[in-house]
């Protein structure tokens, strides 16, 4: 049957969307330059509240060891996945990681968890995927405020830019699973409200509480929306190596310089929701 060309010139858009999209998840499966990967995601939280609600949708749900650290293997909205603890800060991530990437070897590596609350429009529960994340505390701190400067590489010392961004085929596809989200309610002191979702910066540091001074050099400087302790440490493991990955934080407490009663109160809220976002997320990949 012929297609007027009124009717395909309206379809056109559609067509190269979809196009797009089949780009993009031909894209993600791109050969690893250091291994062949498999058809495994890993998927990594920080802290033991954020990955139960993954664990608890496991089918053929299996328990490991690998070199000590424990982790879940099954499917995931029948995709095969890994999912693991990587423990606090920024040493530990780089650790399991780069373990989790030569054991299992990966096609995606996904970080799900929580974040301090940088951007004020933030609730609690409201996701961000990373659109590019930095590591806040590298380079010199004076007396005036932060001095960044890029990182250097163990090879030839190849200065290497502090700021690191998943490939644009996945941030492609996330944006499609964001416009495709269902809404979802919370209850975060005393407001009930439908959690938002969208794309965003992310800092990471070894720093759990920061001062106004630098939340306001984050937000000025680098537009940063959630700050946490992993997410960069694992981008640059992960870019160096060539693997893909994505980031899924959700705001627990607001950013200050003493968190710990707000975050031990809102932390269980923002896990919950970076969950449920990432796997819906996992659907996509």
């Amino acid at each position: 049957m012929m297609i007027g060309c009124d009717r395909l010139l309206r379809l056109l858009p559609l067509v190269l969307l979809g196009f797009l999209v089949l780009r993009a998840h031909a894209d993600q499966t791109i050969d690893v330059p250091y291994y062949q990967a498999s058809d495994t995601i890993v998927i990594l939280g920080a802290v033991p509240q954020e990955i139960p609600p993954l664990v608890e949708q496991l089918q053929s749900r299996e328990e490991g060891l690998a070199w000590g650290i424990p982790y879940w293997r099954g499917t995931l909205q029948g995709k095969p996945v890994v999912i693991a603890i990587t423990g606090i800060g920024k040493t530990f991530t780089a650790m399991t990681t780069t373990l989790f990437l030569t054991h299992f070897k990966p096609r995606i590596v996904v970080m799900t968890g929580t974040g301090a609350r940088i951007n004020p429009e933030l609730r609690t529960g409201d996701v961000i995927v990373a659109t590019r994340t930095i590591e806040h505390d590298y380079g010199s701190l004076t007396r005036d405020d932060m001095v960044y400067r890029p990182m250097n590489s163990p090879i030839g010392g190849a200065e290497v830019e502090n700021s690191f961004a998943p490939p644009v085929a996945l941030l492609a596809i996330a944006e499609q699973a964001l416009k495709s989200y269902p809404a979802r309610s919370v209850t975060a002191d005393g407001n009930t409200y439908q959690t938002r979702q969208r794309l965003g910066v992310v800092a990471s540091s070894d720093l759990f509480g920061v001062t106004q001074r630098r939340i306001d050099t984050l937000r000025e400087r680098f537009d940063v929306d959630i700050m946490e302790m992993e997410s960069a440490p694992l981008g640059l493991v992960c870019q160096s190596f060539g693997v893909p990955w994505i980031v899924v934080r959700s705001g627990s407490n607001a950013a200050q310089e003493a968190p710990n009663n707000d975050y031990q109160r809102l932390g269980p809220i923002a896990a919950r929701e970076a969950a449920a976002f990432t796997a819906h997320l996992i659907s996509y990949l």
